[in-house]
């Protein structure tokens, strides 16, 4: 498989983002512990979100101007750790990737439950997914045993099974293209629009040494985004023949390190900076310039990637941001607090902040 290196082209000086001042609101108690994924249904307001506590929660977060708007829809009880989940293209079915080595469905009218499995490892991540020959929609699995697995819900095996060089970390679906960024330090894309399309394609090499995080799909299929373990992120164009969008590559989630002791730091002239982990990216589904990440800092930040500037920063939360996700109208973007063992076991504190949170965003923001 050919082999891209991103050019490390990097976001310009620019002045200081804008400080939001709208409030965020905290969604019910619900996750036991961190919260792995939040995805919203394309057609409503429910918001999934998957935990390690072994249940997906899913809300009504519709005309949400405080938590008492937000209702408690449903959950799926699995029993082991949820590191996934996503809603179908018309929002009846629900799907959680589980330890369990199976993904889950559920039918969101009848409460009706389907487990799909055939991996023999994890499966860390899972998405809806439409394949222009396929007769119906698809959900694809991507796990630990260095296979993306490609289910038609009604019949029990796999329609197709996708050899992967590593395991999969990460993985994202927009309009014809599926991706997973893999063990090996690589994002491997898949063009489902091309005949005999359930194999890689393309193998892309990010721009940095460290270890994908976190993948983002734009929703028109025009671009990734990629989060690392070394607080940086990139944005590329999904097809390489592409010269209308140049790429993108910008450090985040940094802060100045006060005791200039911290051995997960680097020096820029002289000064030190604590670098953290880029734990989400995610794309505003209202355009494909509005990309939001989200750190082990605690911040979100949204970014404008064709003007190539930080747009807004969101103050600092009571822990580490271990997931976000804009609602369908990207009108709202809901983020998940929660220890993500950046730390270790030593950062582990008793009474740590686990919950979901929503901000409502202002108009203008995805132009």
């Amino acid at each position: 498989m050919p082999v891209t290196m991103l050019n490390k082209r990097r976001v310009p000086s620019s002045p200081p983002p804008a400080q939001d001042g709208g409030k965020e609101i905290d969604f019910p108690k619900g996750p036991q512990d961190t919260v792995s994924a939040l995805r919203w249904s394309p057609v409503d307001h429910h918001l999934a979100a998957s935990s390690w506590d072994g249940s997906v929660y899913i809300y009504d977060a519709r005309n949400a101007t405080k938590t008492d708007d937000i209702k408690p829809v449903t959950a799926i009880h699995i029993g082991c750790p949820v590191l996934d989940c996503d809603f179908g293209k018309d929002g009846t079915l629900a799907a959680a990737a589980a330890a369990d080595n199976k993904v889950h469905l559920l039918d969101m009218a009848s409460g009706q439950r389907i487990e799909l499995a055939s991996h023999s490892k994890p499966v860390r991540s899972v998405r809806f997914i439409e394949a222009p020959f396929a007769s119906s929609p698809l959900v694809a699995s991507g796990s630990w045993d260095k296979t993306i697995r490609c289910w038609d819900p009604r019949q029990p095996r796999p329609v197709a099974t996708i050899e992967l060089p590593e395991r999969v970390w990460a993985m994202d679906a927009s309009a014809k293209f599926l991706a997973a960024a893999t063990a090996n330090n690589e994002l491997q894309l898949i063009d489902l629009g091309r005949r005999g399309a359930f194999r890689v394609s393309r193998a892309i090499e990010p721009p940095w040494e460290h270890q994908i995080t976190s993948l983002s799909l734009a929703r028109d299929g025009s671009r990734w985004a990629a989060g690392c373990i070394g607080g940086r992120a990139a944005v590329q164009a999904c097809d390489d023949r592409t010269t209308s969008f140049a790429h993108l590559s910008f450090k985040c989630h940094r802060e100045p390190d006060p005791i200039h002791n911290n051995n997960n730091s680097s020096s820029k002239n002289g000064a030190r900076v604590n670098v953290y982990a880029v734990n989400d990216v995610a794309f505003c589904p209202a355009g494909s310039n509005l990309l939001a990440t989200a750190g082990s800092d605690g911040t979100y930040s949204l970014w404008n990637v064709s003007a190539r500037c930080r747009v807004r920063a969101y103050p600092k939360a009571e822990g580490p941001i271990t997931a976000a996700s804009f609602r369908s109208d990207g009108k709202a973007i809901a983020c998940a607090v929660g220890y993500d063992w950046a730390q270790g076991y030593l950062g582990n504190r008793p009474g740590a902040v686990c919950k979901v949170m929503l901000r409502m965003l202002e108009d203008g923001l995805t132009t």
